[in-house]
């Protein structure tokens, strides 16, 4: 039987040399019709461009737009699509793509001539196969069409609208895409969104202001179609998914690998998942990419490390990371023209040294890191002199500091034997130390005193440097900022090739890492603003890195579900500290620098021992992903923030629950008070909550920030707290 539509050309109408016999299906955007060549004798296909949102049939066979301005803009912009869609095509010549003959205008339309086969559409064939394919039948269909695929991609075509029902089946069963979304993608730059795409089979960067499409964009749509045969089910539309995400909940969709576990192989239900991660840097990037991970060819670290976990909390649309080589070291110069930069700089500094006795907080020294293809930043001629001063400090050794001629370089993974859990019990405190020091009395926050703007995205991340005369901000926008606290004057920028998740300053002032969004460990040197390198270990986005008090560690975690702990001076990695089950969120080392904690997405918080990098606890207290902790700096308490809205106080020395404190928004970022006595919390709900440690009662609730509070820090002397939120701003506050 035929279908229908109220606006088709009746069966025996004459176009041009075809006769119309039947409609074989509609769209939102056209009509197909089984016509008769007259000529040649043969039957064709016929798609005729007639987007019934903004056009209908006049007269039985002109089309013409709704009488709107916007109307008729929108339907010329798509017909010239249309158009230039069936021109690409008509030149276009392969098994496993829809083959045009020809195309022509008229009617006020225009209508693309098609070969016909006989079969029927893969959605057809599912409804009569109890919706679902088996694993020959499926790797049967869908790598040949990735071919095709491939095939289109490289003349620079995207399809946009695979799904089943564009998977046409000949009568041998030999598939075939069909239905190219050209027309789609242009009308849905006007006004007709909400049809331009397929809900479940479009990823989010084909909503309005959520991305651009691009190979990836089609990577996507195929693993939802395989999805739709593995499961039976269509999948969760992206969007739905996306949001959820945002709001740091769980991913609705159920992963492949769970859904299909008893009848596919798991590279197979792993490629799946692959191709329908939420933001494109985590797909494939090609079909070719996702062909081969289906036939078995990608079964690796970074394929299984990708899939089956919930997806990523941050919103950037960085390309996965490629391989970074260390900063290159300077070239040499002419002697005569380093002679006279040396006067010259001399002199620089003897006027910067003058007005620095006098005017040392006024002082401001301008740079910006600009990393090229290498990751190297080359400081410009203004940040010759030191960027950042350290009064009141001894100057760092040499042992302090990264060899100048040796720069960080990637070292060879070195991942030490787990043996059984320790008790942590039997260790001594997880944290206290007698060499701590006592810090003065912190008054709790209530004051803003100023807000720093300047970033382009998100803020992600903030950090006091040791004096808190200083401090550093890490954004989505692939900066790092440095501010002078009391004023709220920018010191410098450093840039990256990817959104920055966090930032930290060494204890002693000497380095500043940043977490790359493109997998990347970044180490800089604060006084110059140099990089120094990047760290060797992880392959996706880090989300969180953290200094030992000692200054002599820095780990990392992310994506990857593993944490990374490099010794900072030599760059070697020490430890690589596996058992997490999904993204690492959270780090923090004790303020010994004994123990390092972790927790993330798996809801579950570990303690490893930095001396032989063994996990000696793990607990599953919380119900939902953690994605917060802190360190007392009296060693006493652990804090873990959730998506759940739960924070938990743990005894530092015992790992033993203490309490919980609820009924918080998303607990996005936590730090203690210098003495201790205060735990603040940025969430989700805007605004910043303030509780006494000891008792566990809300004492302060600041509110100002637009958006998601992500990060909070106290300055070590305890005058400070800042706060950076998604509304792209940092606020500092001080004490009444």
């Amino acid at each position: 039987m035929s279908a229908f539509h109220k606006h088709a050309l009746r069966p025996g109408y004459r176009l041009s040399e075809y006769t119309i016999e039947s409609i074989l299906g509609h769209g939102g955007f056209g009509i197909t019709y089984l016509a008769h060549d007259t000529a040649l004798g043969a039957q064709v296909a016929i798609k005729e461009y007639l987007p019934h949102e903004i056009a209908n049939r006049e007269n039985k066979t002109a089309v013409l737009p709704n009488p709107t301005r916007e109307a008729v803009r929108d339907y010329h912009i798509g017909l010239k699509n249309f158009v230039k869609e069936a021109r690409a095509l008509a030149r276009f010549k392969h098994p496993h793509i829809v083959r045009v003959l020809r195309f022509f205008e008229a009617n006020g339309t225009a209508y693309m001539v098609m070969e016909y086969e006989e079969g029927q559409s893969l959605a057809d064939y599912l409804r009569r196969n109890r919706n679902r394919l088996d694993e020959p039948t499926l790797l049967r269909i869908f790598i040949p069409i990735l071919n095709g695929l491939h095939a289109v991609h490289e003349t620079n075509m995207l399809h946009l609208d695979i799904k089943p029902e564009n998977i046409y089946l000949r009568k041998d069963e030999s598939p075939m895409l069909i239905d190219f979304g050209s027309a789609r993608k242009a009308v849905s730059g006007t006004n007709l969104q909400k049809v331009a795409l397929t809900h479940g089979y479009a990823p989010v960067e084909q909503y309005p202001d959520k991305g651009k499409p691009g190979p990836w964009t089609d990577v996507y749509a195929m693993g939802a179609s395989m999805y739709r045969c593995i499961t039976g089910k269509k999948p969760d539309d992206a969007l739905d998914r996306y949001q959820a995400v945002l709001k740091y909940q769980v991913d609705p969709l159920v992963s492949a690998v769970k859904a299909g576990r008893n009848d596919y192989q798991r590279h197979v239900l792993e490629s799946v998942d692959w191709a329908m991660q939420i933001y494109d840097r985590d797909r494939p990037q090609s079909a070719r990419e996702l062909q081969d991970a289906l036939m078995g060819k990608a079964r690796s670290a970074r394929l299984s490390s990708s899939t089956s976990q919930p997806a990523s909390l941050n919103r950037s649309t960085a390309a996965p990371k490629r391989s970074v080589a260390p900063a290159p070291q300077r070239k040499e110069k002419d002697p005569h023209a380093a002679a006279v930069a040396w006067m010259a700089f001399g002199l620089l500094l003897a006027s910067f040294a003058v007005l620095g006795f006098v005017y040392w907080s006024d002082i401001k020294t301008y740079w910006e890191g600009t990393e090229n293809k290498s990751a190297a930043v080359t400081p410009t001629p203004a940040s010759t002199p030191a960027f950042i001063q350290a009064p009141e400090k001894a100057a760092p050794t040499n042992a302090d500091k990264p060899a100048a001629s040796s720069p960080i370089t990637p070292s060879e993974k070195t991942t030490p034997a787990v043996s059984a859990k320790q008790k942590i019990s039997s260790e001594k405190s997880a944290s206290a130390s007698p060499a701590l020091r006592a810090s003065p009395p912190t008054a709790l926050p209530a004051l803003l005193v100023n807000t720093l703007g300047g970033h382009q995205d998100w803020v992600q991340s903030v950090a006091f440097s040791s004096d808190g005369k200083w401090l550093a901000s890490g954004s989505v926008d692939k900066t790092i900022k440095l501010w002078v606290t009391a004023t709220g004057s920018l010191l410098g920028t450093l840039r990256q090739n990817a959104a920055v998740n966090a930032v930290a300053i060494s204890p002693n002032d000497t380095w500043i890492a940043s977490a790359g969004d493109d997998g990347t460990v970044r180490l800089w040197e604060s006084r110059s603003g140099k990089l120094l390198g990047v760290l060797s270990g992880p392959e996706y986005a880090v989300y969180s890195v953290a200094f030992s008090a000692n200054a002599k560690f820095l780990a990392a975690a992310g994506k990857d579900r593993t944490v990374f702990v490099w010794e900072v001076e030599s760059g070697k990695r020490v430890h690589t500290l596996e058992g997490h089950t999904a993204e690492v969120y959270a780090l923090g080392f004790s303020p010994n620098g004994k123990y390092l904690a972790s927790a993330g997405a798996d809801k579950t918080l570990r303690i490893w021992n930095m001396a032989d990098g063994k996990e000696i606890f793990d607990h599953p207290g919380h119900k939902d992903k953690i994605l917060s902790l802190a360190y007392s700096p009296d060693g006493k308490w652990l804090a873990t923030g959730d998506a759940g809205q739960a924070i938990r106080i743990w005894d530092a020395a015992t790992a033993e629950h203490v309490r919980t404190l609820g009924d918080n928004p998303t607990v996005l970022s936590l730090a203690f008070s210098p003495d201790s006595r205060w735990l603040a919390a940025g969430l989700a709900g805007k605004k910043i909550q303030l509780f006494e440690t000891a008792t566990g009662n809300a004492m302060q609730t600041l509110t100002g920030h637009e958006d998601y509070v992500q990060s909070v820090a106290f300055s070590a002397d305890g005058k400070w707290f800042a706060s950076a939120s998604r509304d792209k701003t940092i606020k500092l506050w001080k004490g009444k």
